[in-house]
């Protein structure tokens, strides 16, 4: 059975994983990450943990799950690159095929969260969902059992993150003001309670507080109903048959999740009834998801 490497890279950490054909997961690691780290030392990091993982193993390919929008042909971050400082415009592929001598594929993370839940997550048993990854960003993937994911001509397709929420809202680190993300992302929740309090607290502890501290309740409170709406905007721009919402911040959803939901049904106009699903890897997805991606590179190849 062929063992490959995925790797998902994230705003403060690089996680990795040896992942078999049955989408097991046979060996762990991780690296942290600096958001101030140059593009040299994030690729430093990459290929530092592709070594721990490869140790006293026959790895067939690599997967890459990036932040930003990604030429997954060429295996390049183009204009904008997430979360992390300096990276648009950043060679993945070819350097590191240049180093392992095995093939690379480079996905956007949240294309490959979703090909995690469309393999062996929630998404399994389904003809189509918008996969959603709320972390320290907001991403999203586009899925369709027949075209699988949908990347767009100029590789965009999916970038919900940088849909328009609030024209002229806050301003996104793309360049646009009013992104989702600058609302509906666990950075969101901690600028916002910064800004109302002048205190800066991780979203973990927010979510975690949000029944004793005023001040929490109104974050949260504001974050479960932009994220409703935002879910209204899913629904009737690309009526999928389930949206799949994965990434850090699910993690917290017991403090948010029945109120989102709430919000969504009674603002929903005509609804066919669209399952809204917690992903069933939850934050592994995107480590599994570029898993799944390096088989898919070796069957291209083979």
């Amino acid at each position: 059975m062929k063992r490959v490497i995925g790797i998902d890279l994230g705003g403060t950490k690089v996680n990795g994983a040896v992942v078999d054909e049955s989408g097991e997961i046979l060996k762990w690691d991780t690296l942290s990450t600096s958001k101030s780290g140059s593009p040299e030392e994030v690729m430093d990091g990459i290929k530092e943990l592709v070594h721990m993982l490869s140790e006293g193993e026959n790895i067939s390919a690599i997967g890459i799950g990036s932040p930003g929008f990604i030429d997954s042909v060429n295996g390049k971050v183009l204009s904008v690159g997430g979360n992390i400082e300096g990276w648009a415009g950043t060679e993945i592929k070819s350097p590191l095929e240049k180093e392992f001598k095995i093939p690379v594929q480079v996905e956007n993370d949240a294309n490959a969260a979703g090909l995690c839940e469309a393999w062996i997550g929630a998404g399994r048993d389904l003809e189509s969902f918008v996969m959603l990854t709320v972390g320290t960003g907001l991403g999203g993937a586009l899925f369709t059992r027949r075209e699988g994911i949908w990347r767009g001509h100029h590789f965009q397709a999916g970038e919900v993150g940088h849909s328009i929420l609030y024209p002229g809202g806050h301003q996104c680190s793309c360049g646009q003001r009013g992104c989702t993300e600058e609302y509906v992302s666990g950075t969101a929740v901690e600028n916002e309670y910064e800004r109302l309090s002048g205190i800066r607290k991780s979203g973990k502890e927010i979510f975690d507080t949000c029944k004793s501290d005023d001040i929490a309740r109104k974050v949260v409170a504001r974050f479960a109903w932009d994220f409703a709406v935002f879910l209204l905007t899913i629904k009737n721009m690309f009526d999928p048959q389930a949206v799949i919402i994965g990434g850090g911040v699910i993690l917290s959803k017991d403090h948010w999740w029945d109120e989102m939901i709430g919000n969504f049904q009674s603002e929903v106009n005509n609804d066919p009834g669209i399952t809204i699903l917690p992903a069933l890897y939850l934050n592994d997805s995107g480590t599994i998801g570029a898993a799944r991606a390096a088989l898919d590179r070796i069957e291209e190849v083979d």
